[in-house]
């Protein structure tokens, strides 16, 4: 873990790719708990990928709790999810809200706030729920060789994103964060 990164002035979500790790491949992951897609990995090289997560960045900041702006641990601190996800029904388990994007610290999500302009659209839009997270839990998808092919040029199953799994939460609205 690092400073955050700047570009342009803008604050780069630790998570982020950037143009210098385009290449893809399957190997062992500890974060993934076995083999997994993995990417180069060159953060602050070339120009951000804003919107598009970096493979191992992203699975390490879910299944270690860590910001999805500056990287740091959560643990101890009020816990924000920025996430388009609505509850689905899981089978035993009921409804749950799944999403791919790390939790933030609030003061990370107000500054994401602040500086995203696809955060503030979806905001005006009404399609970017706010929740204060209480409870939650990693899961890791599984995909298909088909897939891991398409991406990694390895036909095998692979772990790719990490997901959260919110278990207990507070909806907010964008102002909270202020």
């Amino acid at each position: 873990m690092t400073a955050t990164l700047m570009y342009g002035g803008v604050p780069v979500p630790y998570t982020v790719s950037w143009t210098a790790e385009e290449s893809f491949h399957v190997a062992p992951c500890p974060h993934a708990g076995g083999r997994a897609i993995c990417q180069a990995v060159a953060p602050g090289e070339g120009k951000p990928r804003f919107g598009s997560p970096h493979s191992q960045r992203q699975r390490e900041a879910i299944s270690l709790g860590l910001c999805d702006l500056c990287g740091k641990p959560l643990k101890l601190r009020t816990k924000v999810s920025l996430s388009h996800a609505r509850p689905r029904g899981m089978g035993a388990n009921g409804f749950a809200i799944l999403q791919v994007e790390p939790l933030l610290h609030k003061e990370c999500a107000a500054i994401s706030m602040v500086h995203c302009p696809s955060l503030k659209r979806d905001v005006a839009a009404g399609t970017l729920f706010v929740r204060q997270v209480a409870r939650w839990r990693v899961q890791m998808a599984v995909m298909s060789p088909v897939y891991v092919a398409e991406v990694a040029g390895e036909a095998v199953k692979a772990i790719g994103h990490a997901k959260v799994e919110l278990l207990a939460w507070t909806d907010r609205d964008a102002r909270w964060l202020l």
